[in-house]
């Protein structure tokens, strides 16, 4: 984001109240499942009323309670936390689970997930309504929106050929890495802040191959922060058989959650990529 943007946030968000530290005494007691839910109710200002959060959300809300992976969470634990409301992303289950919570009384929300702009712009503004904080909502949906036309506003010039080629991978278990192909968080990312998706003619993640690598000829290679860690860094990357063919590219390292899902910080993760894609010459601005 940049600092201008952040500044309006801030008293954006300074008048409506959502950087109190403490919630109401009337406030619902949370439980969030999916980081890019977990990062709207905080970036709201709620913070303070989550409870528990899967383990995916658990650095976004380091007072919370881990519930564990989002797939399969126990009705017990989320029970047990007193809990009022449940906001939680397609992924969350098993459907069993979620069906028991409902019986109990919690309310249970979930949301598609879908990698548009359109669809986080209503996933954020239905957090906001369902936590009682729409101004909030509305806030962050005006800076989200305002940051995203700065940057296409600096792109536009940009014409096909001057868009660079990025291979966007990430670990998934021990030694798997996976690619990122279309209609995920990734290439809604790339898209807006002048990249092009190396990989094409799929929707989804699938199984990184040599292949696959040698055909998309990548000029950058994006990926987690955790992934980098997990291979040694940067040199560990270039020894991985799959990458090891292809040579002369960058890396350009991002933070997980915008690998999972888009959320109220995907304006910053668009300038952030924007950035590292097509460098600004000193004075340009």
């Amino acid at each position: 984001m940049t600092p201008h943007a952040a500044v309006r946030v801030l008293l954006a968000l300074l008048a409506t109240g959502a950087m109190a530290a403490e919630p109401p005494s009337t406030a619902r007691k949370l439980a969030t499942v999916g980081p890019a839910i977990t990062e709207t109710v905080v970036a709201l200002g709620a913070g303070a009323q989550v409870v528990g959060v899967d383990d995916s959300s658990a650095p976004l809300a380091p007072g919370a309670r881990k519930l564990g992976y989002q797939r399969v969470l126990s009705a017990e634990g989320l029970l047990s936390l007193g809990a009022s409301l449940l906001l939680a992303s397609k992924e969350a289950g098993p459907p069993t689970v979620l069906e028991q919570l409902r019986q109990s009384g919690m309310e249970v929300v979930i949301f598609a997930n879908e990698p548009t702009v359109e669809a986080t712009r209503h996933q954020l503004q239905e957090v906001a309504r369902r936590i009682g904080r729409e101004e909030q909502g509305r806030a962050l949906s005006q800076a989200l929106d305002e940051e995203l036309a700065r940057v296409a506003s600096r792109l536009a010039p940009l014409d096909g050929g001057k868009r660079p080629k990025v291979l966007a991978i990430h670990a998934r278990g021990a030694g798997a890495l996976m690619v990122s192909g279309q209609h995920t968080a990734v290439d809604t990312l790339l898209r807006l802040s002048g990249g092009v998706n190396a990989i094409q003619g799929f929707e989804g993640h699938k199984a990184l191959t040599a292949e696959a690598v040698v055909e998309a000829a990548p000029d950058i290679l994006l990926v987690p922060v955790s992934t980098v860690k997990t291979v040694g860094g940067v040199e560990g990357l270039a020894r991985l058989p799959a990458l090891a063919m292809r040579k002369n590219w960058r890396v350009v390292t991002l933070e997980d959650g915008h690998f999972m899902a888009l959320g109220p910080g995907m304006g910053q993760a668009v300038t952030r990529l924007a950035d590292a894609f097509h460098p600004v010459q000193p004075g340009a601005r």
